[in-house]
């Protein structure tokens, strides 16, 4: 069984999935009651805005699709620099949202934990990248 071919699919269906997660509920704060997803924008007094985080998720996931899709080695090189960087970005976001100062602050929701969890399964993927046997050994 061809492991690098089911990884690349992994990544793919994984690619998809982080998309799809920016759009549900991420967190819910319980003192002002509001529940955030990656593109929940809202505009606070000290000018702080949450939710654009979807967006940069979103652009890094689909530029790494892209380069999953393309048969090159140096696009699979780019495409593991995208995920460790989207994977970076998700650890930072699941920081900043999740962060409080009181106990019982801060409820985490699941598409906190999917983005995490989808960008290390993007970054695995990315490793071990499926390339074509004549492109790899430089053969036509």
């Amino acid at each position: 069984m061809n492991y690098k071919k089911n990884l690349h699919y992994l990544s793919i269906i994984a690619t998809l999935a982080i998309i799809i997660t920016c759009f549900i509920p991420w967190v819910h704060y319980n003192n002002i009651d509001v529940t955030f997803n990656g593109y929940n924008v809202k505009r606070f007094a000290t000018g702080v805005y949450y939710g654009r985080a979807g967006i940069i998720i979103t652009i890094l996931a689909a530029i790494s699709l892209v380069f999953t899709l393309m048969q090159s080695v140096v696009a699979k090189r780019v495409n593991m620099f995208l995920c460790a960087l989207l994977v970076a970005y998700t650890l930072r976001t699941y920081v900043i949202f999740t962060g409080s100062l009181f106990d019982g602050e801060v409820t985490k929701l699941a598409g906190i934990y999917l983005i995490v969890f989808l960008s290390f399964v993007m970054v695995i993927c990315s490793v071990f990248p499926y390339l074509k046997k004549e492109e790899m050994f430089g053969e036509e």
